[in-house]
């Protein structure tokens, strides 16, 4: 975790504490050539709080921010503005999802060593509490029946010209071709991921105007029992390309003008009660630009889930189980909520609490 990170983000946000430091917030230790006033904090303890499935919920630490200063007036006022930044402060900050700050008292130290060159240390102590919400421990099954997550896109509408989508899935066998996901205008304009049954392809189809272009995976990975990541992106000046576990697979160039704005979203459907997916999906996530090569590549290897919340194109972030009460998804059913700074939550359709499975990539 990056909770210096985060601390440091805090403090240097801070109007009140910039004032007196500048950038003058350090970990650890701080250069003897600094000019005071300046800041230094420490992570002195960083534990797990709570098991789910051999997996913590919450993680909890111990931080001492010391103020150092000239003049004891200036370490008091210092610390003053510290207390009040940091205090009962939640929220994501660079990454890490803290749900609450607490002040936790505070000791005075004098260094006479230099005589009347002293330095005044005023030391704050606070515990935190983050929500390890980055652990996966929930998928969302879909029946292939008439399962479906319904999408509010009224928070952030996604970008029609250039955009990406991310997501991981284990299909079950589907006789007719079932949808990842759609974000639809109409029948003409339509952004579409789905798996196409009687030529046994996962196609991304960027529909436009009537014109519909398609980049495909070929390889068989329906019912195989396990886990893939499948990423698009698209560029109406451009291309259409398809990811199969960071691989690409396809790439197409496209045809067509989009018109029109995307009413709706769905996962698991293609949106008008057809087309229903058979299997689990997990972490599904939609940008409002392409994504690179490399950055799908991140996504795919650096551990399971990739946290997307510092990508400032994220418009949505569905982790099908595992956003808001981290660890107990039925707390908040039907709603997959939006872990994005969007809101488009989800609501679940014709489900239960008992589609989210204990089933997720590793």
């Amino acid at each position: 975790m990056n909770i210096g990170k985060a601390i440091y983000k805090i403090l240097s946000d801070n109007i009140a504490v910039s004032s007196l430091v500048g950038t003058r917030i350090a970990p650890n230790v701080m250069k003897q050539t600094s000019l005071f006033p300046f800041i230094v904090y420490d992570v002195s303890s960083d534990q797990p709080e709570g098991q789910k499935d051999s997996v913590a919920l919450l993680d909890k630490a111990s931080i001492m921010i010391s103020a150092y200063c000239k003049t004891y007036a200036e370490a008091s006022k210092l610390a003053n503005y510290i207390r009040t930044a940091l205090d009962r402060v939640n929220g994501l900050y660079v990454g890490v999802n803290i749900q609450a700050i607490d002040f936790d008292g505070y000791d005075d130290i004098f260094d006479d060593m230099s005589g009347s060159d002293g330095i005044y240390r005023k030391s704050l102590n606070f515990n935190i509490r983050i929500i390890n919400s980055f652990n996966n421990i929930y998928s969302t099954d879909f029946d292939g029946v008439d399962d479906f997550v319904d999408i509010d896109s009224s928070g952030s509408v996604i970008n029609t010209s250039t955009g990406a989508f991310s997501l991981w899935a284990k299909l079950g066998t589907m006789a007719s071709s079932g949808y990842f996901l759609n974000y639809r205008v109409d029948a003409n304009n339509q952004i579409q991921l789905l798996y196409h049954a009687s030529s046994n392809e996962v196609r991304m189809n960027y529909k436009a105007g009537g014109t519909e272009t398609s980049a495909v995976i070929t390889d068989a990975i329906e019912n195989d029992g396990l886990w893939h990541h499948i990423a698009g992106t698209w560029n109406s000046s451009g291309n259409v390309k398809i990811y199969l576990n960071s691989t690409l697979k396809d790439t197409t160039a496209i045809s067509g003008t989009f018109t029109g704005t995307p009413a709706f979203c769905s996962i698991g459907s293609s949106g008008v009660s057809s087309s229903f997916f058979k299997g689990n999906i997990d972490e599904v996530s939609l940008f409002n630009s392409e994504l690179t090569a490399s950055v799908i590549t991140t996504i795919y290897n650096d551990g399971l889930p990739y946290t997307v919340a510092s990508n400032t194109n994220l418009i949505g972030w569905w982790r099908m189980g595992d956003g808001g009460i981290v660890g107990d998804p039925i707390a908040i059913f039907p709603t997959i909520k939006d872990d994005s700074s969007n809101s488009n939550n989800g609501t679940m359709t014709n489900m239960t609490s008992t589609d989210f499975e204990a089933d997720v990539p590793e």
